[in-house]
């Protein structure tokens, strides 16, 4: 149970991130100037290449968030005792808050860069930005939505901490399942078209 709090704490910053990059992307001058990564652009088959919930303000923001919660998170390990006995992650190696910032922002480039694929694929299956369908291909993207940016996620921390193998399994765990949760949050919120 205390590798389960300890395996959330890790997580906070880029839970953190997550929600508020959704919050930034949908503030109305961010989204009225919001610029699509593919350009407009289709691939050779005719289909969007990610669509237009891909923009460049929410992959940009997501890593800043990051770097940001990242920092904090440092900083009030610095200074709240329970934090650190409670941290899975050496903080004390971390010299400066420049350490800390720069694995904020390779965790989260790893978060989004390990989204795109999955767009990729459904814009080629016609599954629109921001939604998805019945059955089993249904079901089976809504597991991949929730655990591609936990895989990036899970494969960069190993840049800045190496996690053991049950450590590595309740991170896909935990994080498949915070990331579902704070999804249906946000749809609840009206911050996303879909629950989940």
């Amino acid at each position: 149970m205390m590798l389960a709090l300890q395996v959330l704490l890790f997580m906070m910053p880029i839970i953190l991130a997550g929600v508020t990059n959704m919050i930034f992307v949908k503030l109305p001058l961010i989204r009225k100037h919001g610029k699509p990564m593919d350009g407009g652009g289709y691939w050779r088959d005719g289909k969007r290449i990610l669509g237009d919930n891909k923009t460049w303000q929410g992959f940009l923001g997501m890593i800043v968030f990051t770097s940001f919660w990242f920092g904090a998170m440092g900083w009030l390990t610095g200074h709240w005792t329970w934090l650190k006995e409670n941290s899975l992650l050496p903080w004390d190696t971390y010299h400066t808050p420049y350490t800390e910032w720069g694995y904020g922002l390779v965790w989260g480039l790893a978060y989004v860069l390990f989204e795109l694929p999955n767009s990729f694929i459904k814009r080629r299956l016609n599954i629109p930005p921001g939604r998805n369908i019945k059955g089993w291909v249904g079901i089976s993207f809504t597991l991949i939505d929730q655990a591609d940016s936990v895989i990036g996620c899970v494969l960069a921390a190993y840049i800045f901490y190496h996690p053991t193998g049950l450590e590595v399994a309740l991170f896909l765990l935990i994080g498949t399942a915070v990331h579902y949760v704070v999804n249906l949050l946000l749809f609840v919120l009206g911050l996303k078209k879909q629950a989940g």
